[in-house]
């Protein structure tokens, strides 16, 4: 079996692209990955792909290990680059979906077997529109009674930097004081902070909002400076997660050793391969930490995650969209639903999942910037 042909896709996503991959093999087995995306970044994912497709092309592509080592070695100018990492996750998808397909397996055999039936979840893209108490209790209480998420995560700090206010505080005291609530004390919140704190700002905003509860504290600084994050870690009073843009196993280490964090949430879609995110739940394990993949993808993403987390003996959680565009389940169809607070992992060969090229080549996504994450009145609208 030799892959003969690459596929790109851009997918309009409202506030986002998504990038997905389709390769295509002689025996009429295709495998789809999905890597991670962000603004104005689909169209650099679109050129990478295109120039590093060749080493996919001719090759079998049951020997990922291979595959992966050159597109993460060989291209001298890109080593160790995110966009590359992005990539080749997207390609190294799409492989593990054409192995269980050939071998009539679901990836989590061909990854070494699972320790859990079902994987926890807790909803993000829960809350949109207006940033008001009245708006994010509708929408938790939706999340929760309708959807069925035991826990929500959120960025309630709009667009603040470095410190906040008394009043700026209080502001978003009020936010989760109405998540509260609605949906009670036996629900978890988690808050994204985008690394935007100070070392002191993120020690007083943790301070400030200790009182609700908080499941994890999510970059509450960048990880540029990983002594600052372990500082932070060990002054506050509720669990710390980071690691979505960590894109290699030499600075999970890093972080893992310093201490740096209590949760490591490295994303599916931008760290190369699945078998290295094996290796870096590995790394945590080892620290007593837990692992919470980075997940605010599509459906592919969301499918190699659970066959990924079925595997993890120290998973925490697993990020899911709970909120995303109507069409978003016709291109990728599946049979994901949350019960519980838990989606079943899936029994089907490859990653279980249908990708249509034809839909979503009816939605194709334009490049997008800062402003896409706003609506006509100004209401935050990526959550």
């Amino acid at each position: 079996m030799r892959v003969i042909d690459v596929e790109t896709f851009v997918v309009d996503a409202d506030w986002r692209n998504w990038f997905f991959v389709q390769v295509k093999t002689d025996e009429g087995i295709t495998g789809v990955g999905e890597a991670l995306s962000g603004e104005g970044l689909t169209a650099a994912l679109e050129a990478t792909a295109d120039a590093h497709k060749h080493y996919l092309i001719g090759e079998d592509p049951l020997n990922r290990k291979q595959i992966s080592r050159k597109l993460r070695r060989y291209p001298f100018a890109w080593r160790a680059g995110k966009l590359i990492n992005a990539v080749a996750s997207a390609f190294d998808i799409a492989l593990w979906d054409i192995a269980g397909k050939y071998y009539g397996e679901p990836v989590w055999k061909l990854l070494g077997g699972k320790v859990h039936d079902e994987i926890p979840v807790y909803a993000n893209g829960w809350h949109i529109g207006e940033r008001t108490p009245e708006n994010y209790a509708y929408h938790a209480k939706k999340a929760v009674e309708e959807q069925g998420y035991p826990a929500l995560k959120c960025d309630p700090f709009a667009h603040y930097e470095y410190s906040l206010t008394d009043d700026q505080i209080d502001e978003v005291a009020e936010l989760l004081e109405a998540v509260r609530e609605a949906v009670g004390w036996n629900v978890g919140i988690a808050l994204d902070c985008h690394g935007r704190f100070s070392r002191r700002g993120a020690i007083e905003v943790a301070n400030a909002l200790e009182e609700y509860d908080i499941m994890f504290l999510e970059e509450p600084v960048e990880l540029e400076d990983r002594d600052v994050m372990a500082d932070v870690t060990q002054h506050v009073n509720m669990p710390v997660a980071t690691g979505e843009r960590i894109y290699n196993n030499e600075t999970m280490e890093e972080i893992v050793r310093k201490q740096a964090c209590d949760i490591v949430q490295p994303d599916l879609t931008n760290y190369g391969s699945l078998q290295e995110l094996q290796h870096a739940a590995a790394i945590a394990k080892s620290r007593y930490m837990t692992f919470a993949p980075h997940n605010p993808n599509a459906g592919v993403s969301t499918a190699a995650g659970l066959h990924l987390c079925a595997g993890v003996e120290n998973l925490e959680v697993l990020e899911h969209m709970s909120r995303d565009v109507e069409w978003g389940d016709e291109i990728v169809k599946h049979d994901f639903e949350v019960e519980d607070g838990a989606i079943e992992v899936p029994d089907k060969p490859g990653l279980g999942v249908e990708f249509d090229a034809e839909v979503a080549r009816k939605y194709p996504g334009e490049p997008k910037d800062s402003h896409s994450l706003f609506d006509k009145d100004g209401a935050l609208k990526r959550p």
